[in-house]
């Protein structure tokens, strides 16, 4: 926040003071802080605040939003440094704010809109909940947060921006590596969402095609993306369930950020489906965060909780990924690590 102000702080008192305090409270105002983002970002505000200095209400009626409430957000957004506000009451973009542009080199409004969406913050506030009863969430039980996004498309469409955010980083660090994998020509994207790294994958294996596989509503904006990638006619779209079944006949099956969503028992499931549906000699393509094998603090272990909290999967480390695969009948082919700025390995199984 501007000028030291914190709202955690004023209201304890002297009981925030002294080492730690103010670290303290910072975090607990930040829960805060992340929700006016999010309503900023989901908005557009920033967007309309491109052009230069803009009061409250003109910003409420372009929007056709409530003009009280918008205001009394972007009060609170100007407290935590998101805009500022002049002596005219007129609203302009700071630094931490203009990164929520569309058009910001590396925007974060898809971040802000997709992570902070009503089915992922409604699972945040249970976390004490979980720990008490060690009760975890179960994302295919009915009413959980797939369910949430079927019935809410529009939610779906941010939480997918979203993650293919995170898969463009993800595509930009096996571009790096120049990645290639180690075999196939066929690729099954399971859970492939927009369709990010598959491209990837057909523009790294000359001559290659693939599958995008994945619930309808994940599947809305991968034809519009497929097609700006010019593979229209390389990737076939399947919408399915990976709990039942997975698309046959692939040479290689994706599993991208889609194993840390489950428990145990589910991922023996999905890693059995795609052992199923692969044709003799076929692979397994994992990519996960892994945890460290030691005691050493990564940022694995906030991931993991993010994990527990959303949908009672978990982050592992390399040899339980190994361990619960082997189990499915894949072995460990090759491990490439891919960690400069998260902690992602992509880990290549052959079938047994």
């Amino acid at each position: 926040m501007p000028s030291g102000m914190s709202l955690h702080a004023a209201m304890f008192g002297t009981t925030l003071e002294g080492p730690g305090g103010t670290e303290l409270a910072r975090i607990l105002d930040g829960a805060m802080a992340a929700q006016v983002a999010a309503v900023l970002a989901r908005l557009g505000v920033p967007d309309l605040l491109a052009g230069g200095p803009r009061p409250a209400g003109e910003i409420a009626r372009e929007l056709g939003t409530a003009p009280d409430p918008l205001g009394r957000v972007m009060a609170a957004a100007a407290v935590f440094g998101l805009l500022r506000r002049d002596e005219t009451g007129r609203y302009s973009l700071a630094p931490p704010g203009a990164m929520l542009r569309s058009d910001a080199p590396g925007s974060a409004r898809s971040f802000a809109a997709g992570f902070l969406s009503p089915p992922l913050w409604a699972s945040y506030g249970r976390l004490t909940r979980v720990v008490a009863s060690g009760q975890a969430a179960d994302p295919a039980a009915p009413g959980g947060i797939y369910d949430d996004f079927r019935d809410h498309p529009e939610e779906a469409r941010w939480f997918a921006r979203a993650m293919s955010g995170v898969t463009s980083l993800l595509v930009s660090q096996l571009t790096a590596a120049a990645f290639r994998p180690l075999g196939g020509s066929r690729f099954v994207d399971v859970g492939g969402s927009t369709g990010t790294l598959l491209a990837y994958l057909l523009q790294a294996v000359d001559g290659s095609t693939g599958v995008l596989f994945d619930r309808e509503e994940a599947l809305l904006e991968a034809p519009a993306f497929l097609a700006e990638a010019g593979l229209s006619g390389r990737a076939d779209l399947v919408t399915g369930n990976f709990l039942d079944e997975v698309p046959a006949g692939g040479d290689v099956y994706v599993l991208s950020h889609i194993l840390h969503n489950w428990n145990d028992e589910m991922v023996r499931v999905i890693a059995g489906n795609c052992h199923r549906a692969g044709r003799p000699g076929s692979s397994l393509l994992v990519i996960e965060y892994l945890l460290p094998e030691g005691p050493e603090p990564s940022v694995g272990h906030l991931l993991d909780l993010i994990m527990l909290m959303t949908l009672g999967g978990r982050e592992r480390t390399r040899a339980q990924h190994e361990a619960l695969l082997g189990e499915a009948g894949w072995a460990l082919a090759r491990d490439t690590p891919l960690d400069q700025v998260l902690p992602w390995h992509v880990l290549e199984f052959r079938r047994d």
